[in-house]
This record gives structure tokens, C-alpha cells and sequence, in this order.
């Protein structure tokens, strides 16, 4: 148990050259635990407190954000007590910025952490217990081969987690180096473009043999010249966002070429591909080893093809399904450039679609917001011997499963690939099996 007297105590913080002066020690809370959303866990008047910047070990005192009749999220405001694995961030926008939730802590506990949360919110949501799994590191630091840039006049940066508050960004550490240094060529050519500059929206920098600029605006737009940009791609939309719009291609081609384990893939300028290379090749050597070999593999959720083809060796036929067109165009070219024959893409949404085929395998990689019942009821009755479940949330994968298992398969193993250092996510990597009299 952990108490303070209701005398004035203060602890000096040397690490991050902080002093706390404890005046209320009803916001005085120890933390037990790390949970899922990178929240450390605490409990206190029969309430559960979910706090931001917290790790387990500390002690805290904290400021309530939102509170519930149960359970309150709330942020740090001061650390009396600090773990030892807390340290000075390499980076100075990391109390500003907020997207790397986790750079002030050793990268090894990180990963402890994250087997921690993974063990924790399958005892919470899928209601089973599991023992921690294998996580497989990547580089800590500059691993990030695409970033999204908010534009404020000549400068690139970020908005500040869940504000409109620009934050101009010298030199991000999670980002490729390649692209720390091409932002910088954008910012000299924006400063001298002015007029160019203000009718910018956003800016994605993109990188792989070759680096890719895409400039995004509400209007028609014509960069100037960036010698230093091998791709220059406009979008015309009023949503800001980087994967729709009118595209035309300013220089260069419409998509970046990468090679990952052998196989050679095209990257549309629209299209989702894993921000993590080293990430992502450890991700396809997961997959493989619990996919093995089979007849018929269906993937579902397949973008550009990047896990059919990396599959496809091991099975007689490999289906995939997607909902991108741009994306399917990429996977049927990315199938003909590797002398791939064996794969059908089809576009379409997965919840759409459907099939009376037997496949032995289903491989499922939805986005953040997993599954719908629907579909995962589509996968039940094809009844595959074995599902492979690639997921980069832990809360929506493991409600996922608990719904396979309701279904009649087990749970049998899981890897989690560190593809977002310094974040609180990552990737999992599933095992699921028919139980033995499940026809």
C-alpha cells in the first residue's frame, strides 16, 4: 500500500529536472499497471482511473479529463515517484507534439509493456488467459517510411493529439532520415513559394527506392520544382485526407517500388502499405510460419497484395479480396511482376463478398476497427481448418476472437511485431484453429 502524509512533501524528479509539490493527495495515485491505449492503470474509491504519461511503479498526480460514473481518464500532472526505466527524450517536441507516447521510457520495457497489455486485454475482452507472447523488435527510432504533414503557411508539422494546435516539427524521430531531409527541401521551396504554400492542406512524404511527394489541396494545384523529389503527385479533394481525390502525377511515376523477402511490390500514391519495412518483413515471416502449407488461402483485406504473395508459394491457390480499387490494381500488377500465377484479387468490399470455394486457410488483416459480425460469421461458414489474424488493435482483435471462439475455433498462439517504437501500438499476429468435431 502506498500513502503520503497530509503534510507538504516534495520529491525532486532528476531525470526530466521536474520538482512536485504534492498539495492534494486525493490526486495522488500508484501506478499498477499498463493497459490498452497505452493508459497507466490505477485504482482508487472503487473507481478505475486511466492515466496518460503514467507507467507502473509511479506515483502520480494526476488531472481529471473526463470522469465516469467508473472510470475516469486522466493525464499526468506531476511524477513524485519515477520509474527507473524513465528517460530524457532524444526528441524536443515530445511534451508538445504527444504522438510518441512513449519516448521518455527504455525502449526494452517498452516491449515488455506492450506483452503486458496484450496479455491483459485478452483476460479482459476475450475473458481467457494467456501467457505472454514473443514481441519482435524493430529500429527504436527513424523506422517510418511514410508521414502526414499539416501545413501552416511555409511550415510542415503536426496537430497537437486531439487539438487544431499546429506544432512545426525541425526534425522527427520516428521518421526515415530520407524524409527528415526532403521535409526540409519542401520547407525551403514552400518559403519561397508563398502563394503555393497557402493553398496547401496537407503534405505525405513517402519513401522506398525511390521517395515520393504528394501534395494535398481543396484546389487544382501545380508544384513547383523539388529536384530532390523523385515522385510529385497533387490531390484534389475538400477532406484532407491522403487516399482520395483527383490525382495527377507532376514528376516521376504514381508509385514507389520496394523488394521484402524476395518479392518485388508497386506502392500507390492512395494505397495503405505498412510504414514499418523492417516491421513489415517480420510481420510476412509470421504469417508464413503460421500459414505453412495448404490448398486453397483466402485474404481478406489483402491491399496491394503485400501477405498473397508472400504466401502464395506455400498454396495451390491464394484468393484476396479488397476494397481499394487502386490497391487491387496494384496487387494484379505486383503478381505479374513476380511470376506469380496462382492468385485471384478481387475488388470488392469483404463484406459484400462472398463464396461457396473451400479454403483451408483464412488470413484476415482488417483495419484499426477489426471485423464486423457479419464477416466474421462469412469466415465461420467457410469453415477453414485454420484463421490467421494480423491486427494492429488489441481491444478490437481480441473481441474478434472471442467471437471465433464462441464459433467453434481456439485460440492457439500469438506474436506481436513492434511496428510503431516510442507509440503505445503494435501489431498482432494470431494462430486460430477448428476445434476437433467442428465440420
Amino acid at each position: 500500500t502506498h500513502t503520503i502524509s497530509k503534510r507538504t512533501e516534495f520529491f525532486e524528479f532528476r531525470k526530466l529536472g521536474r520538482k512536485c509539490k504534492i498539495k492534494n493527495t486525493k490526486k495522488t495515485f500508484f501506478i499498477e499497471k499498463m493497459v490498452a491505449g497505452g493508459f497507466g492503470f490505477s485504482r482508487k474509491d472503487g473507481k478505475v482511473y486511466l492515466v496518460k504519461g503514467a507507467y507502473p511503479g509511479e506515483l502520480v498526480e494526476i488531472l481529471v479529463e473526463k470522469e465516469g460514473k467508473d472510470v475516469v481518464l486522466a493525464k499526468t500532472k506531476c511524477v513524485l515517484k519515477p520509474s527507473n526505466d524513465r528517460i530524457s527524450p532524444p526528441c524536443g517536441h515530445f511534451k508538445s507534439c504527444g504522438g510518441c507516447e512513449w519516448m521518455d521510457m527504455d525502449y526494452e520495457r517498452q516491449l515488455e509493456y506492450k506483452a503486458e497489455i496484450f496479455v491483459d486485454q485478452m483476460s479482459h475482452t476475450a475473458k481467457m488467459k494467456v501467457s505472454k507472447p514473443t514481441v519482435l523488435s524493430t529500429s527504436p527510432y527513424h523506422y517510418r517510411n511514410k508521414v502526414e504533414f499539416a501545413v501552416n503557411s511555409e511550415k510542415l508539422g503536426f496537430f497537437r493529439k486531439g487539438t487544431n494546435d499546429f506544432i512545426s516539427i525541425n526534425r522527427c524521430f520516428i521518421s526515415s532520415e530520407r524524409l527528415n531531409k526532403l521535409k526540409s527541401k519542401v520547407e525551403g521551396v514552400l518559403n519561397e513559394q508563398r502563394k503555393f504554400a497557402l493553398n496547401l492542406d496537407r503534405v505525405m512524404l513517402r519513401v522506398a527506392r525511390e521517395n515520393m511527394l504528394v501534395f494535398v489541396s481543396s484546389n487544382r494545384i501545380n508544384p513547383p520544382k523539388i529536384e530532390e523529389a523523385d515522385n510529385v503527385i497533387s490531390l484534389k479533394n475538400h477532406s484532407h485526407s491522403v487516399d482520395k481525390g483527383y490525382q495527377v502525377v507532376h514528376k516521376g511515376r504514381s508509385f514507389l517500388g520496394v523488394n521484402l523477402n524476395g518479392i518485388e511490390y508497386t506502392i500507390p500514391a492512395k494505397s495503405f502499405f505498412q510504414v514499418n519495412y523492417q516491421g513489415a518483413i517480420k510481420l510476412a515471416q509470421t504469417v508464413k510460419k503460421y500459414a505453412d502449407e495448404g490448398e486453397n488461402l483466402l485474404d481478406l483485406y489483402c491491399g496491394v497484395g503485400f501477405l498473397s504473395l508472400q504466401l502464395a508459394d506455400g498454396y495451390k491457390r491464394v484468393v484476396g479480396v479488397e476494397s481499394s480499387n487502386a490497391s487491387v490494381k496494384a496487387a494484379i500488377r505486383n503478381a505479374k511482376i513476380n511470376g506469380i500465377f496462382n492468385i485471384h484479387f478481387i475488388s470488392s468490399r469483404v463484406q459484400d463478398w462472398f463464396s461457396n470455394e473451400h479454403f483451408d486457410t483464412v488470413l484476415v488483416d482488417p483495419p484499426r476497427s477489426g471485423i464486423d459480425f457479419g464477416v466474421i460469421q462469412k469466415i465461420v461458414n467457410l469453415n477453414p481448418s485454420k484463421i490467421i489474424y494480423a491486427s494492429c488493435d488489441v481491444t478490437t482483435f481480441a473481441r474478434d476472437v472471442k467471437a471465433f471462439m464462441k464459433s467453434g475455433y481456439s485460440f492457439r498462439t500469438a506474436t506481436l511485431i513492434d511496428m510503431f517504437p516510442q507509440t503505445h501500438h503494435f501489431e498482432v499476429v494470431a494462430l486460430l484453429k477448428r476445434n476437433k468435431g467442428r465440420h
